[in-house]
């Protein structure tokens, strides 16, 4: 029986912004509570941020070619709320209990990430299931909007709550908001179009199921261009943030505040893009959208490399605000691009790929920040990150992907590489 495509986006819309709010609540209790209960150490709290990583790394492809041989997502999606609730909440019995250590905050921040990779890549193929053409957009930029506002709010109510309690105190609430995610999964599951067999027929995964995923992504224009573009822009970026802490404060002389500040300035951006996503969409057709959006990332970030040390803080958040404003806008529509042409039998091996490559290039770009800035200076590596952020639009002017007006023309385009379906 299928739900109101409306109460489907309302109830999408909150589990996806509460357990979202959590995350950034543990964001900045999970190290507070490494550094304040534990006493841990730079090295130690790399570990955990690690341990964290490791499971986006080796884990997604196998991942989503388990998800997609199973006939339903919605399991897979309450297990992995009510997974990572139990494992949030062992950080605080184990405080009270005296048994808290950096090796355990590492495991449940592991566990935690498994959890997470197969929430994700279980939720990639299960909103195409529920809805379809303009409410399927709707809801991406609903999500997408959940999603910039827990960027805005979650760490300042973390930095609240363990100001109040203490910092293994606030992670029940990223544990209360995964619960309150299952009761509202839960509450859509009739909805799911559940299919007879696995979709791999039951047989066992193979080397050649999971490069399925790959070659169906690489083999398809506008997917393949959505994904260098977003592993481009992604490593680009990466090479910045590595380092703009360590310029604003080393090099611009900015105080712990006024970094603050211009973070809390800046990330309004993603709230803006999420809110006028549809809008701009409308005006300009999804393929204009996601060519303007994207070609505000590198001016942005040339702005913040080329000002004057005086006003490195205003252009810092000039940088957010631009980057926010246009990864909102893109992720709306390059998801639901994603979404259409992918079809369900491949859709957790494919969103395993763009989960490795996006989320894979932000430490390389990281490491190649430090590098860079050691040895050409900071300012060098914000020049760097800025051209690359330039080179991430190169994908979508090779395959021109501004022909791409609106949502029955990616239908007609998923006609034409449906053939490419093993």
């Amino acid at each position: 029986m299928s739900d109101d495509p409306r109460r489907l986006v309302r109830r999408t819309f909150w589990a996806e912004g509460i357990s979202r709010v959590g995350d950034a609540v543990s964001v900045v209790a999970l190290p507070l509570t490494a550094v304040l209960v534990v006493g841990a150490s730079p090295g130690e709290l790399a570990l955990i941020g690690a341990a964290q990583a490791l499971p986006i790394v080796f884990f997604s492809l196998p991942v989503g070619g388990w998800v997609d041989r199973r006939a339903g997502r919605w399991p897979i999606l309450l297990a992995g709320d009510i997974v990572r609730a139990a494992l949030l909440v062992a950080v605080p019995v184990a405080a009270f209990g005296g048994v808290l250590s950096v090796p355990l905050l590492a495991a449940v921040a592991f566990l935690i990430s498994v959890a997470g990779t197969f929430f994700d890549l279980a939720f990639a193929g299960w909103l195409p299931r529920l809805l379809r053409g303009d409410d399927l957009h709707r809801v991406n930029a609903r999500i997408e909007l959940a999603r910039s506002t827990a960027v805005v709010v979650g760490p300042a109510m973390g930095g609240a709550l363990v100001s109040a309690f203490s910092a293994p105190v606030a992670l029940v609430a990223d544990a209360v908001s995964f619960a309150a995610s299952a009761v509202l999964i839960g509450s859509v599951r009739r909805s799911e179009a559940f299919l007879a067999q696995p979709a791999d027929g039951g047989t066992a995964l193979s080397r050649s199921g999971l490069a399925a995923g790959f070659g169906f992504v690489l083999a398809s224009p506008y997917l393949r261009a959505v994904l260098a573009t977003a592993g481009t822009n992604n490593l680009a970026r990466s090479i910045a943030m590595g380092v703009a802490v360590l310029y604003l404060v080393d090099v611009a002389g900015l105080t712990a505040a006024e970094v603050g500040v211009a973070f809390a300035l800046g990330n309004l951006g993603f709230v803006a893009g999420a809110l006028v996503a549809r809008r701009v969409t409308a005006r300009f057709g999804m393929g204009i959208a996601m060519q303007l959006a994207v070609a505000l990332f590198g001016p942005g970030m040339l702005v913040f490399a080329l000002a004057p040390t005086q006003l490195a803080g205003a252009a810092f958040a000039t940088m957010l605000f631009s980057n926010g404003l246009g990864i909102s806008i893109h992720n709306v529509n390059q998801v639901t691009v994603r979404q259409v042409l992918i079809p369900d039998a491949l859709r957790g091996r494919a969103a395993a790929v763009f989960r490795l490559v996006i989320f894979g290039a932000v430490p390389v770009g990281t490491v190649v920040g430090g590098i860079v800035g050691e040895w050409l200076g900071l300012r060098a590596a914000l020049l760097v990150s800025g051209i690359g952020l330039l080179a991430g639009s190169a994908p979508y002017l090779l395959v021109r992907i501004t022909r791409l007006r609106s949502m029955s023309e990616l239908v007609d385009a998923n006609r034409r590489v449906a053939v490419l379906t093993p």
